[in-house]
């Protein structure tokens, strides 16, 4: 079956039912051709299942689930040889500027994109999505889009959107924002970035300086009140 993704057309094959359902929503047009493949194998599954470390070790993931890990990886690794990658965080879409949170688990990406909405309106405040957007570089700007890899609360728009600004949320009990430098912005984004079963590594990192060069990046001190939307946007917004 193809699936298009970030506007590449895919053909995925993998073993488990579930997968189609995750993935609906992304078919391709019929008669499309496919740009790439991806094939999950039993022995993709059970390397996923092994590299599972930490507190999710002890948590027993179905075989489905560690299917579309194992369909993530892949998929990171062949775009990443089409100038695009994936990076965790969150995007939203506002008065047509793209705009990513990242931040480490649990840090509360998912609580201030929300904040957005409460400020704005909800039908103004389109979340692109929720935990794992794609980026990629297309004639020099770079866009966000939403895949079905986007966090348990299921927040992803099929679409894309240029992004004009990164922040990095750090919790805080007073809401500020900071441009940061070029080695500020390079160790928060690596710390985001999915390793990727890519041999060309070497083109993450080219990826990711063009990203700095192009789109400002900032560190959010932020807390849970709407105020922290606010001033994030105030420091973001496209001028």
């Amino acid at each position: 079956m193809i699936y298009k993704i970030a506007d590449f057309n895919i053909d995925i094959s993998f073993l488990h039912s579930e997968t189609a359902l995750f993935l609906t929503g992304y078919e391709a047009e019929e008669g499309a051709e496919a740009d790439f493949s991806i094939k999950v194998t039993d022995a993709d599954i059970d390397r996923e299942e092994d590299g599972v470390i930490g507190i999710e070790k002890k948590l027993r993931f179905s075989r489905a689930y560690l299917e579309r890990l194992a369909i993530l990886r892949k998929l990171a690794g062949e775009i990443l040889n089409r100038d695009a990658f994936l990076m965790h965080g969150a995007v939203i879409e506002y008065e047509g500027n793209g705009y990513l949170f990242g931040a480490a688990s649990k840090t509360g990406k998912t609580t201030h994109i929300l904040l957005w909405q409460e400020l704005f309106g909800k039908e103004n405040v389109c979340i692109i999505n929720g935990d794992k957007p794609i980026l990629r570089m297309i004639d020099g700007r770079f866009y966000a889009y939403g895949t079905p890899w986007c966090g348990k609360e299921g927040f992803y728009a099929n679409r894309r959107v240029e992004l004009c600004g990164i922040s990095f949320i750090k919790r805080a009990k007073q809401n500020s924002i900071e441009k940061i430098s070029e080695t500020n912005a390079l160790q928060n984004i690596m710390a985001q970035i999915m390793v990727t079963d890519s041999a060309n590594l070497s083109r993450q990192l080219d990826l990711v300086g063009s990203l700095i060069e192009s789109v400002p990046m900032y560190n959010l001190y932020c807390n849970k009140d709407i105020l922290a939307a606010e001033v994030a946007y105030s420091g973001m917004r496209k001028k």
